[in-house]
């Protein structure tokens, strides 16, 4: 492995295809990724993030009504996110990027999280991350949440806080124009010790493979890598 810093698009698109794991994080070549709903994620994002921290975000939403967005959707989603209880919670963090080391092994994992919250009322924190798009088919085997739920257990007296693994749950908000659908992840002591171990098995197996094939059958459509891929 050519570095020791691990996110959760490494982890993952190993998980999914070795071929394209080769072709992003062994060559290193960087062809741009497709994702159509970027712009408008990155504004609803900033839209949040203002609002936590306490800013005025008049002038991003005058900003975004001169983008090219089809029928105002940064509009339609921040009115369905902008009332929302998760809003009023305690703001731990907001953008919080961390690196933070896998237990016992050389490695870091780094990420960013959207916000922490805490609510007061269930003494639990959360973990929120805003979605635009689509939220990962496979929740239970997708190493996002996996890995912000970790690291933020093991970075916690870092913040300044303290909690049982349990008092962590990892929430997805899907924010679709006049709704917003919550998906939950719950955490325990045994979720923080599988994860760990599976991120060190992963790591073990991807420093002593010398072979990368492309996933069987591949079903994808766009994928960046597609045009210098020998099973296309």
């Amino acid at each position: 492995m050519k570095n020791n810093l691990l996110n959760h698009d490494r982890f993952n698109t190993w998980q999914t295809c070795r071929k394209k794991y080769y072709f992003k994080y062994i060559k290193e070549l960087k062809y741009p990724e497709f994702h159509q709903d970027y712009e408008l994620g990155k504004s609803v994002h900033a839209l949040i993030d203002y609002h936590l921290r306490g800013l005025n975000i008049e002038h991003l939403l005058k900003n975004s009504d001169k983008e090219i967005i089809v029928d105002n959707e940064i509009y339609k989603r921040w009115n369905a996110i902008k009332n929302h209880p998760i809003l009023d919670k305690k703001v731990i963090k907001t953008e919080w990027g961390f690196n933070t080391n896998l237990k016992g092994t050389s490695h870091w994992l780094i990420g960013r999280i959207d916000a922490i919250f805490f609510d007061e009322e269930k003494g639990k924190y959360i973990i929120a991350d805003w979605k635009t798009g689509i939220i990962p088919k496979n929740i239970n085997t997708n190493f996002q949440h996996q890995i912000y739920l970790y690291a933020l257990y093991q970075s916690r007296k870092d913040l300044g806080i303290d909690f049982k693994p349990e008092n962590l749950v990892f929430q997805y908000f899907k924010i679709i124009p006049d709704a917003v659908e919550i998906t939950e992840i719950t955490f325990s002591e045994e979720k923080s010790l599988e994860y760990e171990e599976n991120f060190v098995k992963i790591i073990n197996k991807i420093e002593n493979t010398i072979q990368f094939p492309a996933q069987e059958n591949c079903q994808v459509k766009i994928c960046s890598y597609k045009s210098i891929c020998k099973n296309n």
